[in-house]
C-alpha cells in the first residue's frame, strides 16, 4: 500500500442513480487512463478510491488529462447528424484540435462515413434500414464507441432491446443524453483550449461534495429525480432543474460498465430486458407502494451492488459482465426472483447489499429512476428459499392469469400478496415470513377455485413436506390446520364384501374445499359438485359441513370407518382451547388452505415441534365432546396398552370395538341441542357394547334419564355448532385413551363384574 491513497468521494453515494453511476465512471476512467492498479469500494454509503492519485492529483487528472469516451447516438433523431438537428456540439467537437478529443473526432468521422455510404440523409424510419445501419455501426465503429452502443441496446434477430438505464437507446423522450453529454464537455472546457475557473469548482463539488454556491440550469433526465424540477421541487409552485455538469459527464461514463453482459448473453435477449446487468422486470413488492398501473408502465428495475472490498476495474467489469442472479439454474427475471437469488446466494461476489431502482413513468411520458429500497445480502443463505422453486411453474401460470385485462381484481390482489410474502421471506428469512408465503398460496388457490374457467391455470400441485418443517411454529392453530389438511383419501369397499373388492376412493379434505380431483398423478379442476361444501362462512360452520359431507360420502361408499383419518393429530389441550373460543379461527382457516397444498399422501413428516398451548388459552375439555368424539373415531377403539379394555361383553374381542357414527348427532348440535345429542351418543355407545358412565341399571339398560342428575356431563356452555365442528378434528392417537377415560367405565374387571352380578346381569 506504499504510495496508495485511499480517498473518500463524498459526492459518490448509492442514491440517487446519478451518484452511483458517477462512482463507476471515476473508477473506470482512472483505471483506464491513469492508474491501472486503482481499486474502489463502498463504505458507509460513500465510494472510496484507492490509487496513486491524491486529492489534488485526481482533480488535475480530470481537468487536464481526461479523454472523453465518444458517446453518440446517430440512430436517433436529434443526434446532430440529420437535417433539423442541433448539430452545434457535433461540429464543435469535430473541429476541435485538442488531443483529448481524438477518439471523439474519429467516431464522428466514421459515423458520417457510414451514413454517406448508406446514402442516409434523414433519420431512418424504416425498421429494416435502421437495423442494417445499427449492425454496420456495431461492426465497423471503434471499440470505444461499440462499448457505449452495447450499454444502450442489444441487437436481436429482429429489432433491438434498450437498456432502461439509458432510455430508448440514448434518449428519453425529447431529452437526448448524448447531446447533453457533449454540451457539458464543451461548457467545462474539457475539449477546448482553456479550462474555465468554474469547472474546477464543479469538479470539487462532484467528487468530494464540497458546498457550491450555485448549480447549473440543465436537464438531468431520469438519473436524479430530486434535481428534475417541476411541481413542489422548491419554494413556490415550480422549480427549475439543476445540474452539476461534471455529475452528468461522469455518470454517462459510468453507464459503460453496464454493457459487458450484452454481448455475452445475446441468447437471453428475449427474456424481457434480462440481457442487461442486474436488470429485471418490476414487481410491486418490498417497501414500495406502487400501483398496478405504475408497474405496468415501468421500464424495469436495476439492482446495483454495493461491495465492501477494494475491487479493481477488471473485477468490477467481471461483476457487471456476469450481471445476473440465478434462480434454479436460470437468470432471475423479476424483482421477486432476484430477491430469491440474493437470499440463496445466487450472487456471490462479496456483495453486502443492493440498491433497488425502479424506472417509473412520471410527468406524462418521462421516466425517473426512483430508489425503491436497500436489499441486504444475508450473512448465511436462507436454507428454506429452495422451497420456493416448487412454485415456479405454477406461479408463471398464475401471473399470466392475473395479468389479463378482464380478470377480477382479487386475482391481482392475491398475486401481490403472494409476491410480497416471498420477497419479505427472502429479505428477513424468518419462519413467520415463510408461513405467510404458505398462507398467500392458499389464498391464491382459493381465488382460482372461486372462478369458473380459471384462465388455464391448473391447481397448485403437491408441495413437499419441507414446508411443514420450515413453517410449523408449535402453535395450536397450526397443528389444528395441519391435522385437518392431513385428512387423507379413503379406499371404500363396495359391491360384494366377501370378494374383498376395493371400490371408489373418497378424496382428501382438499376435495371438500375446492373442485379438484386426483387424476393421472396430478390435481386437476372439475365441475363444482355437492362434495365441495366450503363456503364464505365462519370456520365452525364450514368444518361441520365438511364433517357431514364426509360422513355421507363414507356411508354411501360403505366405508367401515368414518373417512376422517389424518396423518397428524391435535392434542386434547388444543382442542379444549379451540372449543372455548380462545384460538384464532381466521389463522386456522388461512393455514388450512395453504396446508392442503402439501402432499400428505405418502408419509407423515416427523421432527415437527411440540404443540404448546399458552396459559391464557388453556381450558377444561368438555365431557360432552369426549362422549361425542367416540362416535367419530376413524378407527376402532382399541384396548389400552396396559390394563383392561373399556368393554367386557363377550361379543367383542380384545382387538377393539368399532362404533358407527350416529347421523342425527351433528344435526342436533347445529341446532344447539347439545344434551339431546349426548343422549343419542350415549345410546349408540351402549348399543355398541361400550358402557359409558354412569353404570347401567340392573336391567342392562343405560341410565340416560339420570345422566344429567349424576353430574356426568355438566350443562354445556360450549356452542353446539363448535362442538360439531370439533368432531372433525383428528385427535392424537396416543391421547385417544385419555379421551375415553373421561366418559367410559374404568377398566377394572373385578369391580365391573361384581357390580353386574349385584344388578342381576348375567355375563356370558
Amino acid at each position: 500500500m506504499s504510495g496508495i491513497h485511499d480517498i473518500e468521494l463524498s459526492g459518490c453515494t448509492p442514491e440517487p442513480l446519478m451518484n452511483y453511476l458517477k462512482a463507476l465512471g471515476i473508477l473506470r476512467l482512472v483505471s483506464e487512463q491513469k492508474d491501472p492498479d486503482a481499486t474502489g469500494y463502498w463504505k458507509n454509503d460513500r465510494f472510496r478510491l484507492q490509487s496513486k492519485l491524491d486529492r489534488d492529483a485526481l482533480m488535475d487528472f480530470f481537468l487536464k488529462e481526461y479523454r472523453p469516451t465518444p458517446i453518440l447516438d446517430p440512430w436517433s433523431g436529434g443526434s446532430g447528424f440529420y437535417p433539423g438537428d442541433n448539430s452545434r456540439y457535433v461540429e464543435t467537437i469535430a473541429s476541435s484540435e485538442t488531443p483529448r478529443a481524438t477518439a471523439y473526432r474519429t467516431a464522428i468521422s466514421e459515423v458520417r462515413r457510414v451514413l454517406a455510404d448508406e446514402q442516409i440523409t434523414e433519420k431512418p424510419a424504416d425498421k429494416g434500414v435502421k437495423a442494417r445501419l445499427l449492425r454496420r455501426f456495431r461492426r465497423e465503429m471503434p471499440d470505444e464507441f461499440t462499448l457505449w452502443m452495447d450499454a444502450a441496446m442489444v441487437l436481436q434477430a429482429e429489432g433491438q432491446t434498450f437498456a432502461p438505464v439509458l432510455g430508448t437507446g440514448g434518449n428519453d423522450g425529447r431529452l437526448d443524453f448524448t447531446q447533453n453529454f457533449m454540451q457539458r464537455l464543451i461548457d467545462l472546457g474539457v475539449l477546448g483550449p482553456n479550462i474555465p475557473e468554474s469547472s474546477a469548482a464543479f469538479l470539487d463539488q462532484s467528487l468530494f461534495g464540497t458546498p457550491l454556491a450555485g448549480m447549473g440550469d440543465a436537464s438531468v433526465g431520469q438519473f436524479a429525480p430530486g434535481r428534475a424540477g417541476g411541481p413542489n421541487a422548491t419554494q413556490g409552485m415550480l422549480g427549475d432543474s439543476t445540474d452539476n455538469p461534471w455529475d452528468f459527464v461522469l455518470m454517462m461514463e459510468g453507464t459503460l460498465l453496464l454493457a459487458g453482459a450484452v454481448v455475452r448473453r445475446l441468447s437471453l435477449a428475449a427474456l424481457d430486458r434480462a440481457a442487461f446487468p442486474f436488470t429485471v422486470r418490476s414487481r410491486s413488492v418490498g417497501e414500495t407502494s406502487l400501483s398496478d398501473d405504475e408497474i405496468g408502465a415501468a421500464r424495469g428495475e436495476l439492482w446495483l451492488p454495493l461491495w465492501g472490498w477494494p475491487a479493481s476495474l477488471i473485477e468490477v467489469q467481471q461483476l457487471f459482465s456476469e450481471g445476473r442472479a440465478e434462480v434454479a439454474g436460470r437468470p432471475a427475471r423479476d424483482a421477486v426472483e432476484f430477491a430469491r437469488a440474493v437470499a440463496g446466494l445466487g450472487v456471490d461476489r462479496g456483495i453486502r447489499s443492493f440498491v433497488r431502482y425502479g424506472f417509473l413513468r412520471r410527468s406524462g411520458k418521462s421516466y425517473l429512476a426512483a430508489p425503491l429500497e436497500r436489499f441486504f445480502v444475508p450473512e448465511t443463505p436462507r436454507t428454506a428459499v429452495s422451497l420456493l422453486q416448487e412454485l415456479d411453474a405454477w406461479l408463471d401460470s398464475f401471473r399470466r392469469v392475473a395479468s389479463g385485462n378482464q380478470v377480477p381484481a382479487r386475482y391481482r390482489t392475491a398475486l401481490r400478496r403472494l409476491e410480497t410474502a416471498m420477497f419479505e421471506y427472502c429479505r428477513y428469512g424468518r419462519r413467520e415470513d415463510l408461513e405467510q408465503v404458505l398462507v398467500a398460496l392458499g389464498q391464491a388457490e382459493r381465488t382460482l377455485a372461486l372462478t369458473a374457467g380459471r384462465g388455464g391455470c391448473p391447481p397448485l400441485q403437491r408441495l413437499s413436506g419441507g414446508w411443514l418443517r420450515a413453517t410449523h411454529d408449535g402453535s395450536p392453530e397450526y397443528q389444528i390446520a395441519l391435522a385437518l389438511a392431513g385428512i387423507s383419501h379413503v379406499e371404500s369397499r363396495t359391491g360384494a364384501d366377501e370378494d374383498g373388492a376395493w371400490g371408489t376412493k373418497l378424496g382428501p379434505i382438499r376435495t371438500n374445499l375446492e373442485p379438484v380431483e386426483w387424476d393421472r398423478r396430478r390435481w386437476r379442476w372439475t365441475e363444482v359438485t355437492p362434495r365441495v361444501v366450503w363456503r364464505s362462512a365462519d370456520l365452525p360452520t364450514n368444518l361441520a359441513a365438511v364433517l357431514d359431507r364426509r360422513l355421507l360420502d363414507g356411508a354411501g361408499a360403505n366405508c367401515q370407518d368414518p373417512p376422517l383419518q389424518s396423518r397428524y393429530g391435535v392434542p386434547l389441550g388444543a382442542i379444549a382451547a379451540w372449543l372455548a373460543g380462545r384460538l384464532n379461527d381466521r389463522r386456522i382457516e388461512e393455514l388450512l388452505w395453504g396446508l392442503i397444498l402439501v402432499d400428505h399422501r405418502w408419509e407423515m413428516v416427523t421432527g415437527l415441534p411440540e404443540v404448546q398451548v399458552d396459559d391464557e388459552c388453556e381450558a377444561p375439555l368438555p365431557r360432552a365432546y369426549a362422549l361425542l368424539k367416540l362416535l367419530f373415531l376413524p378407527r376402532p377403539l382399541e384396548p389400552p396398552a396396559s390394563g383392561d379394555p373399556y368393554w367386557k361383553l363377550a361379543k367383542h374381542s380384545d382387538a377393539g370395538v368399532r362404533v358407527r357414527p350416529e347421523p342425527g348427532v351433528t344435526a342436533l348440535l347445529r341446532a344447539n341441542r347439545v344434551q339431546e345429542a349426548c343422549r343419542l351418543a350415549y345410546r349408540r355407545l351402549w348399543a355398541s357394547g361400550i358402557s359409558p358412565l354412569p353404570a347401567p341399571h340392573s336391567s342392562g339398560t343405560a341410565r340416560v334419564s339420570e345422566w344429567e342428575e349424576t353430574g356426568f356431563v355438566e350443562k354445556p356452555e360450549t356452542n353446539g355448532l363448535r362442538l360439531a365442528a370439533a368432531l372433525l378434528l383428528p385427535v392424537k392417537p396416543n391421547e385417544i385413551h385419555s379421551l375415553a377415560s373421561l366418559v367410559l367405565r374404568p377398566p377394572r374387571e373385578i369391580e365391573a363384574e361384581s357390580y353386574l352380578e349385584q344388578e342381576g346381569v348375567t355375563v356370558s
